[in-house]
């Protein structure tokens, strides 16, 4: 019996079919990628707050590098997690900068409550908007997306190197890159179409309604990640890095990386899994949302809708072009590349993600996944 259905959407201005399913009949199925945008709300936090992999690093690169120290905290959340952490970590004080007006209220009464507010600091709005009375010594930062630079990582801590931390200041985290290697979606989800539960579609018209319109959103595949049988049916290679962010280093948030993958077993390539790994402290062992349980979860890049046939020693040569789009904050996605099979000749594929794109429906996954009226 198929899994899927149809449901609609409400978007601005009318209502969209989507293609959804029964979460508790679907092990493996689709989330809107919503770190990019202002939705976030108390479930997606406390989906962050439980990743004990994500805290634990955290927690101790904080405790490592916060004491003495003044800091920078750039989207601190409701909870004021790390900028709290850093205060009991012994840090001389603390600038907590948060977006939302909701959630900076909230943070100052927790900062309060906790007994830090003659060290902690709230500071409301963009933290490339905003000024500090003096440069600090320190600066972290979980604004990491589901792609190394997909909540604009690269740009803000950019700006913040230039303008809000001394010279030689410190950074957490202090590396990240952009992951990819070949899937057969159809083997992930057993042949099912992909689709979004029903108890997410409401972040699905959230997105839409953020970016005032239907779009080609970013999506991810839950269920792949930490389940070992399942990457053994999906992933068709190992893993190559492109996008790399260097938060302590030379920061540039835009580029072009080439990269190559190599099937190691016979199957369809559908697309790629495109996940990130992410040093939280020089020296540590990266957090990698490919092959680890994570509230990072990978970004499916579609690229043939029926699956391409390949065989161990098959290539996947591709470019990935990261721009920033124009908010000057959030890259466009791009990629352009060609599989090399043997015997036959080169097949060129594609991909692109954009932050706020006018595109809809504009391939078969999308038309799939939300279908015409």
């Amino acid at each position: 019996m198929p899994r899927s259905f149809l449901a609609e959407l409400a978007v601005p201005g009318r209502k969209v079919p989507v293609r959804a399913c029964a979460l508790e009949s679907s092990p493996v199925w689709l989330f809107a990628s919503i770190g990019e945008y202002p939705v976030y709300d108390e479930v997606a936090y406390e989906v962050m707050i439980k990743d004990e992999r994500r805290m634990g690093a955290y927690n101790e690169a904080v405790r490592r590098y916060a004491p003495g120290r003044t800091v920078l905290d750039i989207g601190t959340g409701q909870d004021a997690v790390w900028a709290l952490a850093a205060a009991r970590a012994g840090a001389r004080h603390v600038w907590a900068v948060e977006v939302i007006p909701e959630s900076a209220k909230i943070a100052r009464r927790n900062i309060e409550k906790a007994g830090f507010a003659d060290r902690v600091t709230v500071v409301e709005g963009l933290s490339t908007e905003i000024e500090l009375p003096e440069p600090v010594d320190m600066c972290v930062s979980e604004i990491i997306g589901t792609l190394a630079g997909s909540e604009g990582a690269g740009s803000v801590l950019r700006d913040a190197r230039e303008r809000l931390v001394k010279p030689g200041g410190v950074f957490i985290p202090h590396r990240s890159a952009t992951t990819a290697v070949a899937l057969d979606l159809k083997s992930a989800t057993l042949g099912e179409p992909p689709a979004f539960p029903s108890p997410v579609l409401h972040y699905v018209e959230e997105v839409f309604a953020a970016v005032g319109r239907p779009f080609d959103l970013r999506v991810v595949i839950e269920g792949v990640q930490g389940d070992p049988k399942v990457r053994k049916r999906s992933y068709m290679s190992g893993a190559a890095e492109v996008e790399p962010l260097e938060f302590n280093g030379e920061l540039q948030p835009e580029g072009v990386d080439g990269a190559e993958l190599t099937f190691t077993r016979e199957g369809r390539f559908t697309g790629l899994a495109l996940g990130m790994r992410l040093w939280v402290a020089e020296g540590d062992e990266p957090i990698d949302s490919l092959f680890q349980s994570s509230s990072w979860t990978p970004v499916y890049a579609p690229l043939s809708e029926e699956g391409l046939p390949v065989r161990p020693g098959d290539r996947f040569e591709f470019e990935f072009t990261t721009t920033l789009s124009d908010d000057g904050v959030h890259p466009d996605y791009a990629l352009v590349g060609q599989l090399q099979r043997a015997g036959g000749p080169a097949v060129p594929l594609s991909w692109g993600s954009t932050h706020h794109g006018d595109g809809f429906r504009e391939t078969p996954f999308y038309r799939s996944l939300f279908p015409a009226p």
